[in-house]
């Protein structure tokens, strides 16, 4: 009777103790950018890339770089009985300027790239847009007119279609394998604080086999800054948005 006693709570410890550490592993604070990225707009490919979400905390590594939030970070509040800490605003802050904001209908907010001067050559890739709709596009930060004006805004951008094979899903997110840029073209950008229209790449559609099925391709906007309207204060090249039209 003891055994099976300590048995049963040794279940329910371990029980409790994975949950607690899936419910820990669902928070995603942004650490890194992915350089690799640039690869596919110099003509090479990327073995693996995993894409997190449509929007939100956990999509870093869909772009080249972003700026890291500046001040002190906010506390990760810790529950005083040793359950899950709070650390919402902790995550929030880390990933203040990174690919999350390319997608989440708030012009308020938006991806900055994190490196000196305009950014020119930084890229991005864009999740779970629809290539077979119109997209358009809010070059700039446009959560004020002062924040738009002080902020650079991308002028001139290549455009480029990535192609991709699924590679399986985790709990969280999807993972792509060999991807590759299958066309491409120069967009230049009307310098207006709001959406614009922002014309994609011509493409075919197509199919590949993964052993006996026959699979779609999956495609992603990709995105490199060439030229930019500069800030009257900050070299920081911003983008509020990408997405489709309603």
């Amino acid at each position: 009777m003891k055994k099976i006693l300590v048995a049963n709570l040794l279940a329910l410890f371990f029980l409790f103790s994975w949950g607690s550490v899936m419910a820990q592993e669902e928070s995603f604070p942004c650490k890194a950018a992915n350089p690799e990225l640039k690869k596919l707009f110099a003509g090479q490919k990327i073995a693996q890339l995993y894409v997190h979400a449509c929007y939100g905390p956990g999509l870093q590594a869909m772009a080249s770089s972003y700026l890291k939030a500046s001040g002190m970070a906010p506390k990760i509040i810790e529950d005083p009985e040793g359950g899950i800490p709070d650390d919402t605003d902790y995550v929030n802050w880390t990933c203040k300027y990174s690919m999350g904001n390319i997608a989440d209908n708030n012009p308020a907010t938006a991806w900055v790239e994190g490196v000196n001067g305009y950014g020119i050559g930084e890229v991005l890739i864009v999740p779970c847009l629809d290539l077979n709709m119109p997209v358009k596009i809010w070059a700039g930060y446009g959560k004020s007119a002062s924040s738009f004006s002080n902020n650079s805004r991308p002028k001139v951008v290549r455009l480029a279609i990535i192609q991709a094979e699924m590679d399986g899903a985790t709990q969280y997110g999807t993972v792509y394998k060999n991807l590759h840029m299958v066309s491409q073209s120069i967009v230049v950008l009307k310098d207006i604080n709001g959406y614009q229209n922002l014309p994609t790449p011509y493409f075919k559609p197509s199919t590949y086999r993964d052993g006996e099925n026959q699979l779609d391709y999956t495609y992603f906007l990709g995105l490199e800054i060439i030229e930019v309207y500069k800030g009257d204060k900050w070299d920081d090249t911003c983008i509020s948005e990408i997405r489709n039209k309603d």
